[in-house]
C-alpha cells in the first residue's frame, strides 16, 4: 500500500506544485500549448494527457495494488464517461468540417475520419470493461504493464517537451514518471494470494 501512495504523490508533487522550470509550472505550461496549439508529442502530452492521467492512473494504481472492485469500477466509469464524451465531440467535429467542405474528396476524408474515431472510442471502450473483469494476478500484471506505460508516456513526453530549448527542466518534471514506476512495483508486488 506504500508503493501507490507515494507513487501518486510524486504524480501530484510533480503534476501539480513543483516547477517543470524556472518559475514555470505545468498549468502555465499547458495554458501556452493550447494558446498555439501542440506541435510536438511532448505538447499533446501536456495539453491533453498530464492532467487525466493522475485521475485514471491514480484509480489503476489502487485497483491493481489492493485488487479493489471499487476502484476497477471506479476507473472504468471515468475512462467510459471520457471516451464517449470525447469520441462524441471529435464525430461532431468530424461531422461539421465533412459539412462544411461539401462534396469530394475532402467530405470523403471527413466521413473516414469520424468512422476511424468512432472505431477506437470502441476498442478502448472495450478495453476498460475488459480491466473491470480483471482479478487477482491478471489484475496486477495488467495493470503494473498499463503503469509502466503511463510512466514511458510520461519521461518521453517531458523529454519532447525540451528539446532543442535552451535550458533543460528541473528535475521536479520527471518526478511523475517516477510515481508511475513506483505505482508499476507496488501492483506487481501487491497483495499475496494463496492457492488451494
Amino acid at each position: 500500500m506504500t508503493l501507490p501512495i507515494a507513487g501518486v504523490a510524486l504524480v501530484v508533487l510533480g503534476l501539480l506544485i513543483l516547477p517543470w522550470q524556472k518559475d514555470t509550472w505545468l498549468y502555465e505550461i499547458a495554458t501556452g500549448v493550447a494558446d498555439t496549439g501542440p506541435h510536438s508529442f511532448g505538447e499533446s502530452y501536456v495539453l491533453f494527457l498530464a492532467y487525466p492521467s493522475l485521475i485514471f492512473g491514480g484509480l489503476l494504481a489502487f485497483a491493481a495494488n489492493l485488487d479493489s472492485g471499487v476502484f476497477r469500477w471506479l476507473h472504468f466509469a471515468f475512462g467510459a464517461l471520457a471516451t464517449c464524451g470525447a469520441g462524441t465531440l471529435g464525430v461532431l467535429g468530424a461531422g461539421i468540417v465533412a459539412a462544411m467542405s461539401g462534396e469530394g474528396q475532402a467530405a470523403e476524408n471527413g466521413g473516414a475520419a469520424m468512422g476511424v474515431l468512432v472505431g477506437v472510442c470502441f476498442v478502448v471502450f472495450l478495453s476498460m470493461l475488459g480491466f473491470a473483469f480483471l482479478k487477482g494476478l491478471a489484475l496486477r500484471i495488467v495493470g503494473g504493464l498499463m503503469l509502466l506505460g503511463y510512466g514511458l508516456t510520461s519521461a518521453l513526453g517531458v523529454v519532447s517537451l525540451y528539446e532543442g530549448a535552451a535550458a533543460g527542466p528541473y528535475p521536479s518534471a520527471f518526478l511523475p514518471a517516477l510515481g508511475w514506476l513506483f505505482c508499476a512495483v507496488g501492483a506487481f508486488t501487491g497483495p499475496k494470494y494463496e492457492y488451494r
